[in-house]
């Protein structure tokens, strides 16, 4: 056959198509600009989708291919299939788009009233002069110390009502008042005001000739106050020692406290040397009274039970039980309308045992622990008059008392853009005008606290070269064992240490949880909190969150929501909802604290999440919705009016990516990621029985999830360590607002970004993570994981 010339195998350059722009001709010149720029639009938008699913290409990966890529897509109205070639993504990998298939929010936004003027503080010193501390009978010594030294210039509502109650009277106490309002001095002033009139002169001794009885710590113990919390427990010795070195005070008055972590030992010689008022944790406490026979409790006068629904939500009720038993049992005071021969009661001091019970909820569990501790109590409140919150009123177990002056919001995002919006606030925090802004983060579990410490401290240069850049620490979370041994090697280096001292064993330069921020603000420190971290890390941490003069963040599960007092906290983020309604207002209330201002925001997922509001938000106070595209605007830099839609999701996505890059360069920071995304989803399961239709774990979409974790595997494919083969995988992809879609014959695959997940795999990562999460909900063994002190 003779040739004709014809090429077949020719070559044509991708660019002829990416290039070339058609030529308009004849008509309007404004049709013709308008068809020119369409054309334009859709071209670029084409480069920015083909750039998208081709980030995961290696380095030498050439234009050509990359174009190429792009012209293989389907052209007209039809949408891009979101599924990566073999040659740009490796096995296993999905790389999806932030701002496509993400549910839409059911709620309308309310608007951002952030810059409203603040309710009048609910919580604040009053101001109208109807009380000092010398009027509610304090001695003067100690009124005057308070008003000099520590700047407390009047008593707040609860203050006045309880003291003068608790100084005159030996009866019971519940005392219930809102967080921040200063319950643990109205408990503590009446306590030490009284221990002091021990070595005052009797009224008497002019014309008796009698002296004062001379005071030492061997003197007995008077008084013991339980908490839930290491952190709580050492907070209250602080404040004790505070009030007891005043200026011509009770300088023989030992205050002491024992809690886990600390060796026995250092203990056993400070109960030893003696002590007059003890503050302890209810499980140490316990075991000293029965293996501690130093420990004499045989003239204890009054016994504290403060944030009484956290010790009992902490399983703390038998122990308790247990504790007033021994104490009963051991007791030398009269009983009621008993009198004891050669007994000669001490004046100033009650005559029997007094128990005192604070929470700032008026909960069922609540009651039950009075009922155990309580006899014929007072009933002690803030003396406003009838309180209503959110148009309810507030009693039994709608008992909300959050300040007033607070201001509540919560921003409706989606699963995959979680962690971008994490960063859209953080940033945003910075830029308002408070110099030095501290900030807390709450998360539901310890492995999640510890993945985003790595992400918000990781080195600058992480993001420049992540295959050249240094790994970071490996994360510090451990199981509840490999903690008790971390503990226990830190008691066997730890010395005696002195609650009334700053801890300074663990310099915040070498201590593995404090961190400089430098993608946040050039000077911010970074610090989190969890039970899986040693005591000694753990108090050091916190105390230079709360010293520190630097902008700082606290990332840190509920071990830090229950009565710290951690001073000029201007914002609480909640990133994952609290596990009851009870929790979100303790959270809430380390900020707004004695009449100071605060902010408080929430983290919900469109669809079901989003019920919480009416459900808990409502009920403690008026929340506005914000807008996420503001907050996303805000926070990536998009302030001016005039700036594109396109400008900050692009910024965002970019940041996105850049996590994603770190997180594939480091094995260690990988399997954090993983560890953190199974433990997050378990944690999801531990909602109270009333709220599980809001948080439903088989309404999540676990890809979506993995992404905001920096995970590019499909869920099915994710190795949780120590998790076992999917750890939590949802291959299906199921939205919350999906829950009724059937699968169709055939094995069809309904992920929204799981496209290229086998469906058996997936089903039986489904079937694995829900009998994990079964399996711990039946034995209760959530606790120490998630939100333990």
């Amino acid at each position: 056959m003779a040739d004709d010339g014809m090429l077949v195998n020719f070559d044509i350059s991708p660019d002829a198509f990416t290039t070339a722009i058609p030529k308009f001709q004849g008509g309007r010149w404004k049709d013709r600009l308008k068809a020119k720029r369409a054309v334009e639009h859709r071209a670029k938008k084409r480069a920015i989708e083909t750039a998208e699913f081709n980030i995961a290409q290696t380095t030498s990966t050439t234009t050509s291919e990359t174009t190429t890529a792009a012209v293989k897509r389907k052209r007209g109205d039809e949408k891009p299939k979101q599924k990566p070639t073999s040659q740009a993504v490796k096995t296993g990998e999905f790389v999806s788009s932030l701002w496509t298939r993400n549910p839409e929010a059911t709620s309308a936004v309310t608007g951002d009233k952030e810059e409203e003027k603040a309710n009048e503080p609910s919580n604040a010193p009053l101001a109208d002069g109807s009380a000092t501390f010398t009027t509610l009978g304090l001695s003067p010594i100690l009124a005057n110390h308070l008003t000099a030294k520590l700047a407390l210039k009047a008593p707040t509502a609860i203050q006045r009502s309880a003291i003068p109650e608790l100084m005159s009277t030996d009866s019971d106490a519940f005392i219930q008042a809102e967080t921040g309002s200063g319950k643990t001095l109205t408990y503590l002033l009446p306590i030490v005001n009284r221990i002091m009139s021990l070595s005052a002169p009797p009224p008497s001794a002019s014309q008796d000739g009698e002296s004062a009885t001379k005071q030492t710590r061997h003197s007995g113990l008077y008084a013991i106050i339980l908490a839930p919390t290491r952190e709580l427990c050492r907070q209250i010795s602080t404040v004790l020692s505070t009030l007891i070195h005043c200026k011509n005070g009770p300088h023989w008055i030992v205050p002491g406290a024992v809690s886990g972590g600390e060796k026995k030992k250092s203990e056993k010689a400070r109960l030893r040397k003696g002590l007059n008022i003890l503050v302890a944790t209810p499980g140490r406490l316990l075991d000293h009274l029965q293996n501690t026979e130093s420990l004499d409790v045989s003239r204890v006068r009054w016994v504290v039970l403060d944030e009484g629904d956290r010790l009992m939500e902490l399983g703390f009720e038998e122990t308790i039980g247990s504790i007033l038993g021994i104490l009963e049992k051991k007791s030398k005071l009269p009983k009621k309308g008993e009198e004891l021969a050669g007994w000669k009661s001490e004046a100033g001091l009650p005559k029997r045992r007094v128990s005192m019970l604070c929470s700032a909820t008026m909960k069922t569990n609540v009651q039950r622990l009075g009922d155990i501790s309580l006899k014929e109590a007072l009933y002690i409140k803030a003396e406003k008059g009838e309180e209503e919150v959110g148009g309810a009123s507030k009693t039994g177990d709608e008992g909300f008392q959050a300040p007033a002056q607070l201001k509540q919001s919560y921003v409706v995002v989606p699963a995959k853009l979680r962690l971008v919006g994490l960063n859209a606030i953080l940033k945003r925090a910075f830029i308002r005008q408070t110099a030095s802004p501290k900030i807390i983060v709450f998360f539901s579990c310890s492995d999640s606290v510890d993945f985003h410490f790595q992400v918000f401290s990781r080195s600058l240069e992480d993001d420049s070269d992540t295959e050249s850049s240094k790994p970071l620490p490996k994360p510090t979370s451990k199981s509840t064992k490999s903690s008790e041994k971390d503990s226990k090697k830190a008691d066997s280096s730890e010395t005696k240490p002195d609650l009334s001292e700053k801890p300074t064993k663990q310099s915040p330069q070498n201590n593995p949880a404090i961190a400089k921020a430098p993608h946040l603000h050039p000077t911010a420190l970074l610090h989190k909190l969890h039970g899986s971290l040693p005591q000694q890390i753990r108090t050091s941490a916190l105390h230079s969150f709360t010293h520190t003069t630097s902008p700082s963040i606290l990332f840190c599960t509920d071990v830090a929501a229950r009565g710290l007092d951690l001073p000029n906290v201007d914002q609480i983020i909640q990133f994952d909802p609290p596990f009851s309604r009870d929790d979100h207002l303790h959270r809430i209330g380390r900020t707004a604290r004695a009449g100071r201002p605060g902010r408080a925001i929430m983290f919900i997922l469109p669809g079901a999440e989003e019920g919480y509001v009416d459900a808990v938000l409502k009920k403690c106070g008026t929340p506005i919705r914000a807008d996420v595209d503001e907050v996303f605007k805000k926070g990536f830099g998009g302030e001016g009016s005039n700036s594109k839609k396109r400008e900050w999701e692009d910024k965002a996505t970019e940041w996105q990516l850049e996590i994603e890059r770190w997180v594939l360069a480091d094995k260690a920071v990988m399997d954090q990621a993983k560890k953190a995304w199974g433990s997050h989803i378990r944690a999801y399961t531990t909602h109270v029985a009333a709220e599980k239709g809001m948080f439903n774990h088989k309404a999540l979409h676990y890809g979506h999830l993995a992404k905001s974790f920096g995970i590019r595997d499909a869920p099915g494919d994710i190795r949780v360590p120590g998790g076992g083969s999917g750890g939590g995988g949802k291959g299906r992809g199921k939205t919350a607002g999906s829950m009724g879609t059937s699968a169709k014959a055939g094995g069809t695959k309904r992920g929204l970004d799981a496209e290229n997940v086998p469906g058996d795999a997936s089903q039986e990562a489904v079937r694995k993570m829900r009998k994990i999460a079964f399996s711990m909900q039946m034995k209760k063994g959530m606790a120490s994981e998630f939100n333990i002190g």
